[in-house]
């Protein structure tokens, strides 16, 4: 017999995986670029007691809400993003980036006076040693939506929602969605009858009458006001809770080295473990690439639970990447496969 996961067999879930492509979501998103400059340690500095790194590479990613879109295309899904970029270098990385993978970028607009959220990170190690994170240096920051702005998200949403099945939503709180228009926002895809998976880094609450929520253990705590530590009574308060002021059909609580909890309408709660193994290489961006397959699962017709093990197989993989990651249909293939065969 076959291993499963959270009670579900890997065949459906491969039935499930299977039926994401060509499945076109809109992506509401705070898009974000990730830059990774790698270094190799040359000698310490006369300026300064620190090293000074021999540029090696640099490596320009889909970050935040762009790495959510990402990991949709690369799951096969057909992503429709909707947001807005900095006319500068970053931005540019971005839009280029996009067309390299096959993402429409119709639906994104360049605002004056607005930069690019980028994220850069330096690495350094020797030629034949894993690259460490020394420091990050984040640019950009929230900016206020103007009225023009407004009324062009509003008519990009409306020529968008009719050609998707469904809806994410990324809030990274760079000022696209706010407590003015979410609740607009939301009623035009509850209008539009598509499923809405939100995950927000701090406007969770705002988010009333979604179909599922996607936080990390802190944002889940931060939204319904308990605070968890390791205490499995408290965590089943926290998603009980959170379920209820959001009246979502499902929360996805990621757990770290811990696994992921579920919450769903109609249901027990669900304790995933961590798939693979907890000695993990980097989570930069896990927490997309859980809401992006989540969603998917979801608007494909997965129910929560199975939605929910499929991103618990695509996180248990992406964080044994390097770097802002993305994780094939192949790679989560053959991970159920291997379940398959256990006995």
């Amino acid at each position: 017999m076959s291993e499963s996961i959270g009670g579900i067999a890997p065949a459906r879930l491969l039935e499930v995986l299977q039926s994401l492509s060509a499945t076109r979501v809109l992506v509401l998103a705070d898009l974000v670029l990730d830059e990774f400059r790698y270094g190799e340690p040359a000698r310490v500095s006369r300026e300064a007691p620190v090293l000074i790194l021999d540029h090696t590479k640099t490596d320009l990613l889909p970050g935040g809400g762009a790495n959510a879109v990402a990991n949709l295309r690369v799951l096969g899904a057909i992503p429709l993003p909707v947001g807005r970029l900095g006319d500068d270098a970053s931005g540019n990385a971005l839009l280029k980036s996009f067309k390299r993978r096959g993402i429409a970028s119709q639906h994104i607009w360049t605002p004056e006076r607005y930069d690019t959220p980028t994220k850069t990170r330096i690495l350094a190690g020797g030629a034949h040693s894993v690259k460490q994170q020394v420091v990050r240096i984040d640019t950009g920051h929230p900016v206020a939506m103007t009225p023009g702005e407004e009324e062009h998200l509003r008519s990009e949403l409306k020529r968008a929602l009719p050609e998707c099945r469904g809806v994410l939503v990324s809030d990274y709180g760079y000022g696209l969605l706010h407590a003015a228009n979410i609740p607009e926002i939301l009623s035009a895809i509850r209008e539009a009858r598509l499923p809405v998976v939100v995950d927000s880094r701090g406007q969770l609450p705002l988010y009333h009458g979604i179909t599922a929520a996607a936080p990390n253990l802190e944002e889940a705590e931060k939204a319904a006001k308990v605070s968890v530590h390791n205490d499995t009574a408290l965590l089943e308060k926290a998603g009980a809770r959170l379920r209820e002021t959001l009246a979502a059909e499902a929360v996805l609580v990621t757990l770290g080295s811990r696994g992921m909890a579920l919450f769903a309408q109609g249901r027990d709660s669900v304790h995933l473990p961590v798939y693979g193994t907890d000695e993990v290489a980097d989570v930069t961006g896990a927490g997309d690439t859980v809401a992006a397959t989540f969603c998917a699962a979801l608007v494909a017709g997965g129910n929560p639970l199975e939605a929910a093990a499929l991103a618990n197989v695509a996180a248990g993989l992406v964080v044994m990447k390097r770097g802002t990651a993305t994780v094939s249909p192949e790679e989560i293939g053959r991970a159920l496969r291997d379940l398959q065969e256990r006995k």
